[in-house]
């Protein structure tokens, strides 16, 4: 009897040495943890994923610029700010179960904007998923990049310090203008955007102008026609150089605003202040957000 409980105890004893004490073992990908992530969910993940999957270009520009290439297995289609960590990357996927299966992941960051049957199919494939909550601010940006380097276990401390610096040159090139704020209009194919509680409005606020779009009390998922344009009568006109759509529609250039006959009276137009910017960093919420912002207000205040 002695012998058949000594031989018991050792099985057990195997037992919590093979399973320990702390987190569960997940594979070669090392320990796991729960977290719960922007939508509310209890996720389990890797203390140290291997096998990223960032969807959306934002969520590329900040995982490629946080680990190395090589703990990325894949990246979406849409071109990103960080062109040559991505073409380290060989593998391409597009937000769904299936496509997502192909690369097995161990960590897949996907913003909250993806639909929610899409998140849910991939839950339903037990895809280990984390959903997070897309910024639209400055400082939400921030927020999510600190959360996504405490998931990958890497230090943001870098990408953080180039933002704020980002932020001193704006305030710098702000400081040095005297006189009224700029009244500042940001006009795609889809007309004047980027009203109030958007993240352009949030821009315009460490730019120091007035954004058009909100004076005309426009809301930030709102379209402003051309009227609105004329009828805002900005200084500064910003257009985004490429949109990343798939419904055939054409970006608004540069040439056509100067040449249409209905808005030669808009100050823009009349003294030729129409400026294209980087449409993957101005509509990014990712750090090169900021980026974005140094461009537009070097444009805005050059004479």
């Amino acid at each position: 009897m002695k012998q058949r409980i000594s031989i018991i105890c050792a099985i057990l004893m195997m037992a919590l040495l093979v399973v320990g004490c702390g987190p569960t073992q997940m594979g070669t990908t090392g320990t796991i943890h729960q977290v719960t992530d922007g939508a509310g969910v209890v996720v389990t993940v890797p203390s140290e994923p291997k096998r990223i999957v960032p969807i959306a270009a934002s969520t590329e520009d900040i995982v490629l610029s946080l680990v190395n290439p090589s703990r990325v297995a894949a990246v979406g289609t849409v071109p990103n700010n960080v062109p040559d960590a991505s073409a380290k990357v060989e593998r391409h996927v597009k937000a769904s179960a299936e496509s997502l299966l192909s690369v097995q992941p161990d960590l897949v960051l996907v913003p909250n904007w993806v639909s929610f049957d899409a998140i849910g199919e991939m839950r339903n494939m037990q895809i280990p998923i984390y959903v997070y909550k897309t910024p639209t601010t400055v400082k939400e940006a921030k927020s999510v990049i600190h959360e996504i380097a405490s998931l990958l276990h890497v230090s943001d401390e870098a990408l953080i310090a180039s933002m704020d610096e980002d932020l001193k040159t704006v305030e710098e090139l702000a400081n040095k203008h005297t006189g009224p704020r700029p009244v500042v209009a940001f006009y795609s194919q889809f007309g004047l955007t980027g009203g109030k509680g958007s993240t352009f409005d949030d821009m315009c606020s460490y730019m120091k102008v007035t954004n058009a779009a909100a004076q005309l009390g426009l809301g930030a998922f709102d379209n402003g026609t051309r009227e609105d344009l004329i009828k805002s009568n900005p200084d500064i006109i910003i257009i985004p150089s490429v949109v990343y759509t798939s419904d055939g529609t054409t970006p608004a250039t540069a040439d056509q605003l100067y040449s249409d006959p209905a808005l030669q009276g808009v100050k823009a137009i009349a003294n030729r202040r129409v400026f294209l910017v980087d449409s993957s960093q101005v509509m990014s919420y990712s750090q090169f957000m900021t980026r974005a912002m140094v461009s537009m207000t070097q444009y805005i205040y050059s004479m």
